[in-house]
């Protein structure tokens, strides 16, 4: 039977037989993982965007919830440098009107003696110059609202300066022991009155605030002595 069996048969029985199906397979457990992990790296990364705005609005609270810790040390030294100032323009008034009362009264001395005309009209001049000082260190706002005006150098560090090496150029001419010494006093207050004037900036501002509150008992002593007459004049108009 082997020869009679048609060459098509044969050929379909020496054919090889189809490849098997494979199996289905199962997912990888590694492959299913795998976005859950990309998940997991990720989320790390938001959670730490997050806890770091979260510490960064942790801090700025707790920044400004805390109490300022400089602040009283600034406002004690600002204090402390106001309560010395005040002290140091008190002392530089009462030099200034100590120079101004000796070059005035070395002044008259050197008029009444009866010197050259010269000298006499350098002793008139430096009168009115301590007169001017005196005045100025009044602290009376109309005063100096006037001595401003017209007399705006005393002012100024620099040109208040030589104007007090100015009267004391002139007292030195009187060739007394008085006007040696009235001479050397100006010129040291004119160093000392620059060198305030130059260390603290805010010298004048606080200088006219305290002319300014000497002006308002001034002003509340003179509205009593009025109520005073007034309530006084009403009484006596009445009996």
């Amino acid at each position: 039977m082997d020869g009679e069996t048609p060459s098509w048969l044969e050929e379909g029985e020496s054919t090889d037989p189809p490849p098997p199906v494979p199996p289905p397979t199962k997912p990888d457990a590694s492959n299913a993982t795998a976005p859950a992990a990309g998940s997991a790296r990720d989320a790390p990364a938001i959670d730490n965007v997050s806890g770091s705005i979260l510490a960064s609005m942790t801090s700025m609270r707790d920044k400004s919830n805390a109490p300022p810790a400089a602040a009283p040390a600034a406002t004690t030294a600002e204090g402390g440098d106001k309560e010395e100032l005040s002290k140091l323009i008190v002392f530089m008034r009462a030099l200034n009107m100590a120079a101004a009362a000796l070059l005035i009264t070395t002044s008259i001395i050197q008029m009444v003696g009866i010197p050259a005309i010269s000298v006499w009209v350098l002793a008139i001049y430096a009168t009115c110059g301590g007169l001017l000082v005196c005045c100025l260190e009044t602290q009376l706002k109309f005063i100096r609202t006037v001595i401003a005006i017209n007399f705006g150098f005393l002012f100024h560090s620099v040109y208040r300066m030589l104007f007090y090496c100015l009267m004391a150029s002139v007292c030195w001419t009187y060739e007394g022991i008085l006007g040696r010494a009235t001479a050397i006093v100006l010129g040291c207050v004119a160093v000392f009155n620059t060198y305030v004037l130059c260390r603290y900036p805010s010298y004048r501002k606080m200088r006219e605030d305290i002319a300014a509150e000497e002006d308002k008992r001034i002003q509340a002593k003179i509205n009593q002595q009025v109520r005073k007459q007034a309530i006084s004049n009403m009484g006596w108009g009445r009996n």
